[in-house]
């Protein structure tokens, strides 16, 4: 998929913005996991030989995308994902002959998670996301601190202690991916329907563009704290 793909579209839709390249995602990154030094050791042999492949040796992904990164998620958020691949709760076709061959199980899964979280992630250059975009900012910044913000941090940079990943340094043709299967239902998320369904995709491609510009800020400190429970979004 390319980054000049255009937006989601959907019966009544409102004409989504320019924002240089169309956008549309989400999901799903910088901070890293906390997991043992051994199991990151462990994992670094195993991820060399069934990962880097195609998300390259230092977990930064490629092909505009096709291949996310993976270096600095945190390892919790990386393990649950492995799993969904693996128990095929969530659907990727080049990830189907390394569990089904089982060149991945038991503890693989988690010192893989534990490399990949102790690795630093890209910087946003290197990921292609923009140095400028235009986009209704005041819309895009309201849509991600109401909807997203709990969770993934008011900088994007995630949730320390918990697996939800940041999402920040990552390419825009993944998450304009991931929004889409967050909006078809290909792809799980919990709060789908009012995040995704029911947003138009103009609104969609302003929440993106402004998470995109949170790569250009320093951390914020001020995040929910690791034991607060999100609330559902409202209507």
């Amino acid at each position: 998929m390319s980054p000049r793909e255009p937006a989601i579209q959907g019966p009544g839709a409102a004409p989504a913005r320019s924002l240089g390249f169309a956008l549309t995602l989400l999901v799903l990154c910088t901070a890293p996991g906390s997991a043992a030094p051994e199991a990151a050791e462990a994992g670094a042999a195993l991820f060399q030989k069934e990962c880097a492949n195609c998300h390259g040796p230092q977990g930064w992904g490629g092909k505009d995308g096709e291949y996310p990164r993976l270096a600095g998620l945190p390892a919790s958020y990386v393990q649950l994902q492995l799993e969904a691949f693996r128990d095929r709760k969530r659907r990727n076709k080049p990830m189907i002959p390394i569990f089904k061959a089982g060149r991945l199980r038991g503890d693989d899964i988690a010192a893989v998670a534990a490399h990949l979280a102790a690795l630093p992630p890209p910087e946003p250059a290197q990921v292609g996301v923009p140095e400028t975009q235009e986009y209704d900012r005041e819309l895009g910044e309201e849509l991600y601190i109401n909807g997203c913000s709990l969770c993934h941090g008011p900088d994007g940079n995630g949730k320390p202690g918990t697996e939800n990943p940041p999402v920040t340094r990552q390419y825009p043709a993944y998450l304009v991916k991931q929004l889409r299967d967050f909006r078809t239902g290909e792809r799980w998320h919990e709060y789908a329907e009012a995040l995704f369904q029911e947003a138009e995709p103009y609104e969609l491609d302003a929440m993106l563009a402004y998470m995109l510009e949170l790569n250009r800020r320093p951390a914020t400190s001020g995040a929910p704290e690791a034991n607060d429970t999100p609330e559902p979004p409202q209507d």
